[in-house]
């Protein structure tokens, strides 16, 4: 509005001085009218016109209210300059906030990818200690098996052996035992059975 009224203020003032010369201009044409002055007479009157013209026009302006239509139309265009400057800062903020979740979204999807990777790791190393502990566990029941299996065969071949001994030992006995052997082997076991009781 301010701003309206100085523009109005300078445009008025050089329009009135323009009269004050224009009447200026009219009378030194009217003192020279009887010196061939008609042509500057002319000049006078027409600028006189146009003065007058632009000092009415001015004034009906300023009386008809384009005043407050150009002060509405100024106050319209600041206050939708000022709507656009705070939607341009709002949207600003939106997309800052939006950055800065993007950000925040990105840190948080690699910190998951990472958290992943890192209980893959100890999955992985888990399934590996518990195959190794099943191998050993395998190997150390193998190797039991393996120990009662050749324990079983030394038995069965101990077995084997002692009555094979005691086979061929009857029938080295029984073909070389005479009847004073067998006497003396009873008389034997009668004395030891006697010391016992």
């Amino acid at each position: 509005m301010v701003r309206l009224e100085n523009t109005l203020r300078r445009i008025f003032f050089p329009l009135v001085l323009a009269f004050i010369s224009c009447l200026f201009l009219f009378g030194a044409a009217l003192a020279a009218e009887g010196e061939g002055g008609s042509a500057l007479l002319d000049l006078g009157k027409r600028f006189l016109n146009f003065a007058l013209l632009v000092i009415i026009l001015g004034w009906v302006i300023k009386k008809s209210g384009i005043k407050g239509f150009f002060t509405n139309r100024t106050e319209e265009i600041s206050q939708k300059l000022e709507d656009l400057q705070r939607e341009k800062e709002e949207a600003e903020g939106r997309y800052r906030d939006t950055e800065t979740r993007l950000r925040d979204f990105e840190k948080s999807r690699q910190d998951i990818v990472e958290q992943y990777k890192a209980e893959g790791i100890v999955e992985k190393e888990k399934i590996i200690a518990e195959a190794q502990d099943r191998v050993k566990s395998i190997i150390a029941q193998a190797e039991f098996t393996i120990q009662q299996e050749i324990k079983s065969a030394k038995d069965r071949l101990k077995q084997e052996v002692v009555n094979l001994a005691a086979q061929k030992a009857q029938e080295i006995i029984t073909s070389e035992l005479t009847d004073k052997d067998q006497d003396h082997l009873v008389n034997d076991f009668i004395e030891r059975v006697g010391k016992i009781h």
